[in-house]
């Protein structure tokens, strides 16, 4: 399973959310430190207007604690429980700084719902000041629906700008598995619009040149049909028995690689029905099998198939990759050549290995470029180089991926994964 987070969608949603995380948090922090300074600087003046009337009961003393909006308790007259609750000190950013400017040995304390207490010291009047500070408690519901809004806002435009790059790498993908790469439309920031410009005009001149030499490999090889047919019949004039054979083997192998060449050029795979692969592979490679269905050792291909009935792909495309893999297996390998389908977990896999002297490892991703030939590692000269790479256009066509290796016993091995949505279409 994919990690969401590996992603560039989910690592900039982590840090733009992390992002707004701290600097609420900060901002909080400082707003509170200045907040709380300012309102001890204010309540102090209140309570020490406050305290230089404590001992007074006149009706003057009574209206200006009514305008300050305070009012003086005799702790004589109060329950213990409540008398013990101004002699008690609490540790808010407000009682410290009322400390701090109140004569020493003043009883300062705040209660959940923001009242302030005071105790001047020696004395047995307390001072109360009623909402004497909002409680933060009471801005958490708007401040955390605040911060939701920012977190939505910057996932949303996160996900509209990963879209952006999400349509550029689909049709970066869809162009190297060789399908044509539709024209991915400017939008996003500048420097990402000017980025899908060139990528659209990258495609379009890469599409250009690779029909170009389509077409000129189609031409070449399809100008090539007439002469040989032709020479095919006069071989058929030779008296020479020996001559006749050679002339023909040699009429057969330009055949083959003129058919490479127009399977090469051709744009696309054709259209053609779907069928079962290891339904294909008994029926066509099953001849190398004995009569009681077990391996012979001398047969030159062998069947180990497991995949399924649900493995399909159209019959034309499965002839071409393995006639081209089980020839290049038998030309230059040796027998016997083993086919294998398996059935994973989100794919399947097709392996074609025979039992040859296989690849050199710096050789292992040359033979997959067209026109390449390691004639001193594989032998032969009678074909063009364009096997592997017919065979690796088909796989991708199909969204599959295909791995070249040497087996640890010997041989030369050719891997192919196709997604099971696709391979079962």
């Amino acid at each position: 399973m994919k990690n969401p987070l590996d992603s560039m969608f989910g690592r900039l949603v982590v840090a733009t959310v992390s992002l707004l995380v701290l600097v609420h948090l900060t901002s909080l922090l400082l707003i509170e430190q200045t907040r709380a300074s300012l309102a001890a600087f204010h309540i102090a003046r209140v309570v020490e207007a406050g305290a230089s009337m404590v001992q007074q009961d006149s009706a003057g003393a009574r209206s200006v604690a009514n305008i300050l909006g305070i009012s003086f308790v005799d702790l004589k007259q109060l329950p213990a429980a409540e008398a013990q609750r101004f002699r008690g000190d609490t540790g808010g950013p407000i009682e410290w700084q009322l400390r701090h400017v109140l004569p020493p040995g003043t009883h300062v304390a705040m209660d959940d719902q923001g009242t302030l207490r005071v105790l001047p010291a020696d004395s047995m009047r307390g001072i109360v000041l009623p909402q004497a500070e909002v409680p933060l408690s009471r801005f958490t519901g708007a401040l955390a629906l605040t911060l939701a809004f920012a977190i939505v806002v910057a996932v949303v435009l996160a996900w509209r700008f990963n879209g952006t790059v999400r349509d550029l790498a689909a049709a970066a993908r869809e162009h190297r598995t060789g399908h044509h790469a539709s024209i991915v439309r400017k939008r996003g920031p500048r420097e990402v619009r000017e980025l899908i410009g060139d990528f659209n005009d990258m495609t379009r001149e890469l599409a250009d040149a690779e029909r170009e030499r389509a077409v000129m490999l189609a031409s070449i090889a399809h100008d090539l049909r007439t002469p040989l047919t032709r020479m095919q019949v006069r071989a058929d004039l030779l008296t020479d028995p020996e001559d006749r054979d050679g002339f023909l083997r040699d009429t057969d192998s330009m055949s083959r690689v003129i058919t490479q060449f127009l399977d090469f050029a051709r744009e696309s795979p054709e259209s053609s029905p779907m069928t079962s692969v290891d339904a294909y592979c008994r029926r066509d490679y099953t001849d190398a099998l004995s009569p009681s269905g077990a391996a012979d050792t001398d047969a030159l291909v062998t069947l180990d198939l497991r995949a399924g009935g649900d493995f399909m792909l159209p019959i034309v495309d499965i002839d071409r990759i393995l006639s081209n893999l089980v020839e290049n297996a038998l030309t230059y390998g040796e027998p016997p050549v083993e086919l294998v389908t398996r059935a994973h977990d989100g794919y399947y896999e097709l392996v074609v290995r025979d039992h040859g002297p296989g690849v050199s490892e710096p050789d292992l991703d040359r033979v997959l470029r067209p026109f390449v030939r390691l004639d001193s590692a594989r032998g032969g000269t009678m074909h063009s180089g364009l096997g592997l790479a017919i065979v690796r256009r088909l796989v991708r066509h199909h969204g599959g991926a295909l791995q070249l290796s040497n087996a640890a016993d010997g041989g030369f091995v050719v891997a192919m994964s196709f997604p099971k949505h696709i391979a079962a279409r």
